[in-house]
């Protein structure tokens, strides 16, 4: 029952990575602000390791709705890692807003040197500019990663390692 209960709780990440990240969007120059980031690292939270996958499905389904398929496939490697990565350091931790700091501050800072990286190889010095937004990005994404963990952990939703 357990592995049934996980898939479900990925599909229903996957999918709310997605809506947060496609339509609730707020226009910014050089991309825009969204809840997926947000999203993502709550599901770190939920699902552990696993939660790399709907993250990066349902942001590469963002990406497509959006129009940027360019995208693709550094958004699934981008994405997953801003799962796993705080996942895996926060694994079998004693969690609190403190505690979650530092590793979704990691996972975003991989966010913006991924896309950076990504911006850089397709439009060449276009990632120098898209930096501070992704930046910007990643701070919204962990103010909102810690507010709706904190919400889930006091909630008393089964976490899965």
């Amino acid at each position: 029952m357990n592995n049934y209960r996980k898939l479900t709780y990925g599909g229903l990440m996957g999918a709310l990575v997605f809506l947060g990240t496609y339509t609730l969007a707020f226009p910014i120059p050089n991309g825009y602000l969204n809840l997926g980031d947000g999203i993502i690292l709550i599901s770190s939270i939920i699902l552990g390791p696993f939660a790399a996958f709907p993250a990066a499905v349902g942001s590469i389904l963002a990406d497509i709705a959006a129009g940027y398929a360019i995208y693709v496939p550094f958004t699934f490697v981008i994405k997953g890692l801003v799962a796993f990565v705080p996942a895996l350091l926060l694994k079998d931790k004693k969690l609190t807003w403190k505690s979650l700091v530092l590793p979704f501050a990691i996972a975003e800072l991989i966010m913006a040197t991924g896309y950076f990286i990504a911006d850089t190889i397709l439009w060449d010095l276009g990632g120098i500019a898209a930096v501070p937004f992704n930046l910007l990005q990643g701070a919204f994404g962990m103010v909102i990663g810690i507010i709706g963990s904190m919400v889930i952990l006091r909630s008393k939703i089964k976490r899965f390692k």
